[in-house]
C-alpha cells in the first residue's frame, strides 16, 4: 500500500541525476582535444553534440509515441510542436543576446545554450517514456 502511494511521487520527481549520456561523453572528449580548446573547435564540438541530441530527440519521441494511445499521442504531438516553437524562439533570443556581446567566448556560450535545450527535452521525454513503461509492468 505504501509503495503504491509513493510510486507516483517518485515517478514525478524523476531521477536525481541522469547517468552520463554517450553524447555528453563524446562532447567532453571532443572539448578536451587541442582543436576543442579553440573557440571554433569548441563550437564544432557543441554543434556535433547538438545534432546528435536532435537525432536522439527524434528517436525517443518516436518510441514514446509508439507506447501511447491515440488521445495521448495527439497531446504529445501538440506539446512537441509547442516545444519546437519555444525552442526556436529561445534560440533566436539567445542568439540576439549573446550576439550583441563582445568576445568569442559568447559564441561558445550561445552554442551550449542551444544544445542544452534539446538535451533537456530528450531527458523530459525519456522520463515520460520510462514512467509509461513502468506503469505497464
Amino acid at each position: 500500500m505504501f509503495l503504491s502511494h509513493l510510486l507516483p511521487v517518485l515517478l514525478l520527481a524523476g531521477p536525481a541525476e541522469f547517468p552520463e549520456h554517450p553524447i555528453d561523453v563524446e562532447l567532453t572528449r571532443c572539448m578536451n582535444t587541442a582543436e576543442g580548446s579553440t573557440t571554433h573547435g569548441s563550437n564544432r564540438c557543441i554543434r556535433t553534440a547538438t545534432a546528435a541530441w536532435d537525432r536522439e530527440l527524434n528517436r525517443v519521441y518516436r518510441e514514446l509515441m509508439n507506447e501511447l494511445g491515440d488521445p495521448q499521442k495527439l497531446r504529445l504531438r501538440d506539446a512537441q510542436r509547442k516545444w519546437i516553437a519555444f525552442r526556436d524562439a529561445e534560440v533566436d533570443a539567445v542568439g540576439l543576446i549573446y550576439g550583441s556581446l563582445d568576445g568569442t567566448m559568447f559564441m561558445v556560450m550561445q552554442s551550449g545554450a542551444v544544445s542544452s535545450l534539446t538535451r533537456d527535452r530528450v531527458r523530459q521525454l525519456e522520463a515520460t517514456l520510462d514512467a509509461v513503461r513502468v506503469a505497464r509492468q
